[in-house]
């Protein structure tokens, strides 16, 4: 009998999703093997997490003929998708589709709402037909490549198990791990790791040997992708953005030498080396690279911050390779900027915690956290919404002796003014500084420090004597606000089945799965009060203006679609009210200045590091030309975008 709800059955194949070493969650698969398969999937990240329970049915060449989903999504959002095919008619239907196709052979469909282990039906289906490649509805391809296979041992017992790559659908290819009946054995990451269960063991062993893969991939990636001039490259005509002046300086050439800058000048009076590269810089903007304050940072991540003209970074917490991955990013073997602040990740441990780093049962702990990052190259500590408050103050004490700045979410049930007192050099999400004026009973562990801003932010008063309080403090302070606006635009005004804000003039450059993203809406409780939500985006928005007229230094951050969402985060400052050349400036020599790297980029001068990019356009005039980007150059080294962008199926903006 075909099961169709979460109801385990007899033949149930068990998994577990895997975090900070801990089990945060569980996957079931069932059939009654004709055909009728079943699987339920859930997690909790942080508050956070899906449960999905999808039914499928297959036909004998392995496709999928009918398909249900149904449960919620990561942030609670109900999931009701359903997909047939019969009669050479394919439909599907979910919350931001309804839409069917007549169909001329195989083809796989792409849930919008997936779970781990249903990849294997489109494994099985595509290891049917020749080149073990399909076209994929709503659109696209798949391909499924067998990389290799692995014996292993746990218990005594040998384990065969066999590792493909799926690729097509645009970016990076993806690894899952199989049995060699081609079942789903595994999908193992840094962050999350879903696996049979009783095999969480293997975990360590799975990641070293896809670890090793993935980055002969990124390692080939970064030869074909980067250009290692040896000779000096001379950008003739240009017109230079000077960030402290906020004016273009026109007619100028610039000479890059060994990696950096060595002549600036007007291009009548420079003497071009007769070696020299020569790039057009006629009516186009060369202006310093720009930086994304909040990334967490991977190998999949780098060709999109260069093709976007990201030059440097603030990682804001990731997994304990770190250090090993910035030094290869810093010798050249991986693509990406450079990660110039590395932030070492505390949390307590229990039901919120945060998903990587050093997560603490106890403040010695928590001490010895932040020893272990002093010890290994770190810039700063992240403390997390866990934290217990009386722990803030003497884990911010330890890290100022260590030399380590203090940056975060603001702990539950604890103000941003107290943080700050407390020992906070930075606060990022700009709801984090609207929770100040919320109270200290909130718990903000989970999804209350969304919802409670979504729905109240719009009554605190920015002339008001609470705002003004704590803007002093932060000025006394010298405390950084990295807003992360962007984030917030998306959660609290997007709807579903309607492109995301600010992204439809580059919506084209994306694949086609890629799309799909951009539709999908924002949180859920938005719905019901779009009015509210609405409002307190705005006034979300003014505050950065706010903060920024009384002297408090924004930089921006992301922690979001590397590249695209700098851009957005820029042309939201601008909504805000700053100038377009402040807001150049807090992306530039400001970002540079906040990590202590302003001695060696963030302004076009004689002598720093050859961090630039060359934009078609004056973002100036319009910030929106920051997008633009025709040419990306990290310590001298040349990346064209159009072919960063094409190597992961993306168009180019012109």
């Amino acid at each position: 009998m075909f099961v169709t709800g979460s109801v385990i059955a007899a033949d149930t194949t068990r998994y577990e999703v895997i975090s900070s070493g801990k089990i945060t969650g569980k996957h079931f698969k069932w059939s009654d093997g004709n055909g009728h398969t079943g699987y339920h999937y859930e997690f909790n990240d942080r508050g956070r997490g899906p449960k999905i329970v999808v039914n499928l049915t297959t036909n004998t060449d392995g496709l999928v003929v009918e398909r249900t989903g149904k449960g919620y999504d990561y942030f609670k959002a109900p999931v009701d998708e359903l997909y047939t095919y019969s009669n050479g008619t394919a439909q599907w239907k979910n919350h931001i589709e309804d839409d069917k196709k007549q169909i001329d052979g195989k083809l796989l469909y792409s849930p919008l709402n997936s779970v781990p282990a249903e990849i294997e039906i489109a494994l099985k289906a595509l290891l049917k037909v020749p080149g073990h490649q399909l076209d994929v509805i709503p659109s696209g391809k798949l391909k499924a490549t067998h990389i290799k296979n692995h014996s292993t041992k746990l218990d005594g017992l040998t384990i065969e198990l066999e590792l493909y790559s799926f690729s097509g659908s645009g970016g990076p290819p993806s690894y899952l791990w199989f049995n060699p009946r081609k079942e789903f054995f595994a999908t193992i990451s840094g962050w999350s790791s879903t696996i049979l269960a009783g095999h969480s063991d293997l975990i360590p062993e799975l990641k070293e040997l896809q670890d090793e893969l993935e980055e002969e991939y990124f390692y080939q990636q970064a030869k074909k992708l980067t250009e290692v001039p040896t000779e000096p490259v001379a950008i003739k005509n240009v017109n230079v953005l000077d960030v402290v002046k906020g004016k273009l300086i026109k007619g100028q050439t610039v000479i890059i030498e060994a990696g950096k800058i060595s002549q600036i000048g007007k291009a009548k009076k420079v003497k071009v080396p007769a070696t020299a590269t020569i790039i057009d810089g006629a009516n186009k903007t060369l202006m310093p690279g720009l930086w994304d304050n909040h990334v967490h940072y991977d190998m999949t991540q780098g060709l999109y911050h260069l093709a976007a003209g990201v030059t440097n970074v603030k990682d804001m917490g990731n997994s304990l390779d770190l250090p090993k991955i910035k030094k290869e990013v810093d010798e050249g073997a991986l693509l990406g900027p450079e990660i110039s602040v590395m932030s070492g990740f505390v949390d307590f441990a229990g039901p919120f915690a945060g998903p990587t780093g050093k997560i603490v049962s106890t403040l010695e702990e928590g001490l010895a956290g932040i020893d272990y990052y002093a010890d290994h190259g770190y810039q700063q500590v992240k403390l997390y919404s866990s934290i217990p408050v009386d722990w803030v103050k003497p884990l911010a004490e330890r890290a100022h002796q260590k030399n380590l700045k203090v940056v975060g979410h603001i702990p539950s049930f604890m103000t941003a003014e107290r943080a700050v007192r407390d020992g906070y050099d930075q606060i990022i999400h700009m709801n984090m500084i609207m929770l100040n004026f919320l109270g200290d009973s909130i718990d903000t562990r989970s999804m209350g420090r969304f919802t409670k801003v979504g729905e109240n932010a719009r009554n605190v008063d920015l002339e008001g004597p609470a705002v003004k309080q704590f803007i002093a403090l932060l000025k006394e302070k010298n405390t950084v606000v990295d807003p992360t606006i962007g984030i917030f635009e998306q959660m609290f005004v997007n709807k579903p089945g309607k492109l995301a804000n600010g992204y439809s003039s580059v919506i084209g450059m994306f694949p086609a799965e890629f799309k799909r993203s951009f539709y999908y809406g924002g949180l859920p409780a938005a719905k019901a009060h779009e009015l509210e939500y609405a409002a307190s985006l705005d006034k979300m928005i003014k505050m950065i203006k706010v903060l920024h007229q009384n002297g408090i230094t924004i930089v921006p951050g992301t922690d979001d679609f590397p590249g695209f969402a700098l851009h957005r985060e820029l042309e939201l400052y601008a909504q805000a009210g700053l100038t377009n050349a402040e807001v150049l400036r807090a992306a530039t020599l400001n970002s540079a200045k906040v990590a202590g790297k302003d001695n060696e980029v963030g302004t076009v001068e004689i002598g720093k590091k050859a961090n630039l990019i060359l934009i078609d356009g004056d973002p100036l005039k319009n910030i929106s030309d920051i997008r633009k980007v025709e040419l990306t150059i990290k310590n001298g080294n040349l990346y064209e975008p159009k072919a960063l962008y094409a190597s992961y199926g993306f168009s180019f903006w012109k």
